[in-house]
């Protein structure tokens, strides 16, 4: 990644760079040493950067889901990711298209993974979407309704 581009192209890095990890059996604590030898040009000066800000140890030690979210919170305008966290907060399956709706949740999940980790929280989020009527009923339950 050259760090420029916007959200689609980082959602397409995102989705190289994972199935990358799958197809070599990428351990969970190599994933950022891995992705951070990919970066070229601005990305690689922006990362050079954070590893002198944090220390190289502590860089190394990042886990998967905190280097994305710094890549979204540095590449994305704020205003973007606040308007696909709105509508992956929002999501609802439409009828019974549960491929379109599979489809898009993970997109979305994919650029907002502080809404959806643990993956309990992503689980949660899917069935809510997909039932809309179990999350009212949900809903109404904590409300102290039913």
């Amino acid at each position: 990644s050259d760090g420029t581009g916007g959200v689609i192209s980082l959602t397409r890095w995102f989705q190289k760079i994972e199935s990358i990890f799958e197809i070599c059996a990428c351990s969970d604590s190599d994933k950022v040493k891995f992705a951070a030898c990919t970066f070229i040009d601005k990305a690689l000066t922006w990362w050079n950067g954070r590893v002198k800000s944090l220390t190289f140890l502590v860089a190394n030690a990042m886990v998967w889901e905190a280097m994305k979210e710094l890549l979204l919170a540095e590449y994305c305008h704020r205003d973007e990711m606040q308007k696909l966290e709105h509508e992956l907060w929002n999501l609802k399956m439409k009828g019974s298209d549960i491929t379109a709706y599979t489809s898009r949740f993970d997109y979305l999940a994919l650029l907002c993974p502080g809404m959806v980790t643990p993956e309990s929280k992503k689980i949660e989020r899917f069935i809510s979407g997909a039932d809309p009527a179990n999350e009212r009923k949900r809903h109404s339950r904590e409300a102290g309704y039913i």
